[in-house]
């Protein structure tokens, strides 16, 4: 019995700090992490505005900048939550700071594909001489960083649920493709309200 007893209180002093201080400073260190890393995101994806908003300059520039990380701002603050009440509701295991790392690498990673194209970005914006053409190629270089942005916020996803059921993880897909196609409505309708260039604008 006092055994037992022994090996109990010793699991719970490993279980982790049983002071709140401690236990307050171990829970804020990861969130500190996953929220420099989602400013670091959004940061890259300004400097690809920046890129845009050279092809007229002055206050388009700021538009630009503005603009470009606020498209995925919005899926970050609108449609992830909402997709993980959802996953709340259909019981699947995932918690907070799992899907907070899911949206911050995605971010990051989104920042990432469209800084190394911003220069490209730039120099093509000012040397085309349509404006359809340069809205296009803008537009495509910011659909395929959020493609790849969404590949991995799924992916990271699918791995905190390898451990549920067939029919969980059936709900979890349907439970994402909406999330997809909401993540995509959304950020379009950022881009194309705050950046001129891709409604054609010289």
């Amino acid at each position: 019995m006092s055994y037992d007893i022994n090996a109990l209180e010793a699991g719970a002093l490993d279980a982790g700090p049983s002071d709140p201080a401690e236990l307050a400073a171990s829970l804020a260190a990861p969130l500190r992490r996953e929220l420099s890393r989602l400013a670091s995101g959004l940061g890259l994806t300004a400097v690809y505005g920046l890129a845009l908003g050279a092809r007229t300059g002055g206050a388009d520039l700021v538009r630009h900048a503005l603009g470009a990380p606020l498209g995925v701002l919005v899926v970050a603050l609108v449609a992830a939550p909402s997709l993980f009440v959802r996953l709340a509701l259909i019981d699947a295991p995932l918690r907070p700071a799992p899907m907070l790392a899911a949206v911050a690498q995605a971010v990051f990673s989104t920042g990432l594909v469209l800084a190394g194209l911003a220069p490209a970005a730039a120099m093509l914006v000012v040397s085309i001489e349509s404006a359809p053409a340069a809205a296009w190629m803008s537009g495509l270089g910011l659909w395929l960083a959020g493609g790849i942005g969404l590949f991995n916020f799924c992916a990271a996803l699918k791995q905190g649920l390898a451990g549920a059921d067939l029919r969980m993880q059936s709900r979890a897909f349907f439970a994402l493709a909406v999330f997809t196609l909401l993540s995509c409505a959304l950020s379009a309708r950022v881009w194309c309200a705050w950046l001129p260039l891709l409604r054609g604008g010289s």
